[in-house]
């Protein structure tokens, strides 16, 4: 058995089938009750979403929805407006379309069936990596970052004191100018699990030493989620030290419910103050 969970923060369409559980990230945080399950019960850090994102999802599915599903093979994490091209139907280009458009390849193809036999056979399913337009991951980072280089700084040496058999993997890993960003996945159980704790030991361990930066709204939000994104291609490479681990690359299936003429005008939102940009930019994604 395999379960998508579908990570929603507002109301947006709903995508729900025998293999996809929608779920609300930062319920506690926002005081908004979707219809669907949240992150906000049992074992939850569904308070700390403005800085961990669509993690506190990821958390609560590893603590309290895994726990009470023994036959959950599998289990992975797609985005109300991003699925990972299960049924390969692009051939391994990257896909924009609309949500109607969407839905009837949801229907036809994101059954348990059928998602099954996708992923069965690998121990990571995850999108393409794409290169970050930088030198480094860390450069890609700083640049749109500046305020924040202590806290990557922090993390990756959390990474290595972890994982100090695998200096040479993590030094290629962090060379290498490709990333995972706007990671989508599914993972055999046991290396979820793996990841999860991997990610948190190695966060809990940065803010054990200094506050993170940008816990305020603004575009300094999220650090350790924008981390953890960043830092997925150093756990691949660790995990490839198996030769015997199985991987999988698919397309990133993007949706929009801008109308024609949003093209035209967003040149003149983006001169308006950061709030107001954010809130039309949100209505329109």
């Amino acid at each position: 058995m395999t379960k998508l969970f579908c990570v929603y923060f507002d109301d947006r369409p709903i995508w729900r089938s025998d293999a996809v559980e929608p779920i609300q990230a930062g319920r506690a945080r926002t005081g908004v009750t979707l219809d669907m399950v949240g992150d906000d019960t049992g074992d939850s850090i569904s308070g700390e979403n403005l800085r961990y994102g669509e993690m506190t999802a990821w958390y609560w599915v590893w603590k309290n929805w895994l726990p009470k599903h023994p036959e959950a093979e599998r289990v992975g994490f797609c985005h109300y407006r991003r699925f990972l091209d299960l049924p390969d139907l692009a051939r391994g280009r990257k896909v924009r379309t609309s949500y109607r458009a969407f839905r009837r390849t949801f229907e036809r193809h994101y059954c348990e069936a059928e998602v099954d036999a996708a992923v069965r056979d690998y121990d990571i399913v995850m999108r393409r990596p794409q290169h970050c337009k930088a030198e480094s991951p860390r450069a890609e980072f700083v640049n749109g970052h500046p305020l924040n280089a202590a806290d990557w700084d922090r993390f990756e040496a959390a990474v290595r004191a972890r994982n100090p058999e695998a200096k040479a993997e993590i030094d290629r890993a962090l060379s290498t100018p490709m990333l995972a960003q706007e990671l989508q996945f599914v993972m055999r159980r046991d290396v979820f699990c793996d990841f999860m704790d991997w990610a948190f030991s190695c966060c809990r361990a940065c803010e054990r030493q200094a506050p993170w930066g940008g816990e305020s709204e603004g575009p300094r939000a999220r650090t350790p989620a924008f981390l953890v994104e960043r830092f997925f291609m150093v756990y691949l490479a660790i995990c490839r030290r198996d030769p015997g681990f199985r991987v999988r690359e698919l397309a990133l299936v993007k949706l929009s419910a801008r109308p024609w003429w949003y093209s035209l005008v967003r040149p003149f939102v983006s001169l308006l103050p950061y709030r107001l940009n954010r809130r039309v930019y949100d209505r329109f994604k």
